[in-house]
């Protein structure tokens, strides 16, 4: 709709100066995710991994990591370009594969005082077999047919599914576990403490 309405309603010297800022912004949002991913690769793996690394020699892994996510970059754009449906659509459903279980993680820390890193293992384990499940085995092409287990639902409910598995899984395990140390960062102790401080 954009593109239409630029080329159809914006005068010629408009519609150039519209497609300038909107190639610069997309730049400029490309440019500081790459840098992101090129400071995290390189302070967190990196620096892990070789420790005794000069800073120059750091600078070139830095360099390469943009390089290699920049060339994944171009080409999945490529591939959104020529692929059918919309790119929004297909960047929801990567993005609940992808991100599946997060919200249950952090819902399992901060409602649960009894939640510990067993649970939240085994947690991340269940989700991560539901997600590949459903993964396989949802749509018309699907990678692995299984009749009547196949996923049926919707594909945007794989991220849903994944986040309520890992919190059930997670705290039913963490009731296995009760000699470990409770946390202090929950919905439950923050409320225990307003109420001393008001009293």
């Amino acid at each position: 709709m954009f593109p239409y309405f630029l080329a159809t309603h914006l005068p010629m010297g408009m519609a150039g100066l519209f497609m300038a800022s909107l190639t610069g912004s997309a730049m400029s949002m490309l440019a500081s995710d790459l840098n992101c991913l090129a400071a995290v690769g390189v302070e967190d793996f990196y620096k892990v991994m070789r420790p005794q690394a000069t800073d120059k020699r750091r600078l070139v892994i830095g360099k390469a990591i943009v390089a290699v996510f920049g060339t994944l970059a171009g080409a999945t754009g490529i591939l959104l370009a020529h692929a059918g449906g919309g790119a929004l659509s297909m960047w929801f459903t990567v993005s609940a594969i992808a991100s599946g279980g997060l919200a249950g993680m952090f819902l399992l820390a901060f409602l649960s005082s009894r939640a510990n890193k067993q649970g939240l293992y085994a947690g991340i384990a269940a989700c991560w077999m539901v997600t590949a499940w459903a993964t396989l085995t949802m749509g018309e092409k699907r990678v692995l047919n299984l009749g009547v287990y196949n996923f049926t639902w919707h594909e945007y409910m794989i991220g849903a599914l994944g986040h309520v598995t890992l919190f059930v899984v997670g705290y039913s395990v963490s009731l296995l576990f009760r000699g470990q140390p409770q946390s202090e960062a929950t919905l439950w102790h923050w409320l225990k403490h307003r109420r001393a401080r008001t009293v």
